[in-house]
C-alpha cells in the first residue's frame, strides 16, 4: 500500500496515510480523510490556554460520559477510546472515536462507518490503517516522517 504524508496546520500532528484516502481541511481545524465507498476519519487537534488543564482528569471525565476505556498507544500517549452513534442517532452509522490529551494538547479523532458494511474486507483494511495511525500518533513531537 503506498501512503502520503499529513502535518496539522499548528505543526505538531504528523501522520502517513493510505494515499487511496481523500484529504480534506474542514472548518476549525478539522481534518478529514476519506473515500465514497468506505468510512470517513477526522481529526481535530486544540490547543488549552489553561495553566490548570489537567489531562487526566479530563479524560477520566470523558471515560465515564461516554462509557469508554483508557489505553495508551504504542508510543505511550494516553487516549479514552469508545464506540458511538451518530448526532442524529442513525442506526446506520457507526462512529469509533480516540481522543487525545497530552499536556496543554486534545486531539479529537474520529472513524466514521457505515455499520452495515462493517465486515466489508474494505472497511476492514481501512479501520486496520486508522488503527495504524492511532497506534502511531504523536502529538507535539514532529520527526519528520514524510
Amino acid at each position: 500500500m503506498e501512503y502520503n504524508y499529513f502535518i496539522s496546520n499548528q505543526g505538531w500532528i504528523e501522520f502517513s496515510y493510505p494515499s487511496n484516502l481523500i484529504y480534506v481541511e474542514e472548518v476549525e481545524g478539522t481534518y478529514l480523510f476519506y473515500t465514497e465507498q468506505t468510512g470517513s476519519f477526522r481529526i481535530t487537534p486544540l490547543e488549552i490556554q489553561s495553566i490548570n488543564f489537567n489531562t487526566d482528569d479530563y479524560l477520566v471525565d470523558l471515560c465515564k460520559e461516554n462509557n469508554g476505556t483508557i489505553l495508551k498507544n504504542d508510543v505511550g500517549y494516553k487516549y479514552l477510546y469508545y464506540i458511538s452513534p451518530s448526532k442524529n442517532n442513525d442506526p446506520d452509522l457507526k462512529i469509533f472515536n480516540w481522543i487525545f490529551a497530552d499536556v496543554n494538547k486534545i486531539v479529537y479523532c474520529s472513524y466514521t462507518i457505515d455499520a452495515i458494511s462493517i465486515a466489508d474486507p474494505e472497511i476492514v483494511e481501512e479501520h486496520k490503517e486508522i488503527n495504524k495511525i492511532i497506534a502511531n500518533l504523536q502529538i507535539g513531537k514532529i520527526n519528520s516522517i514524510g
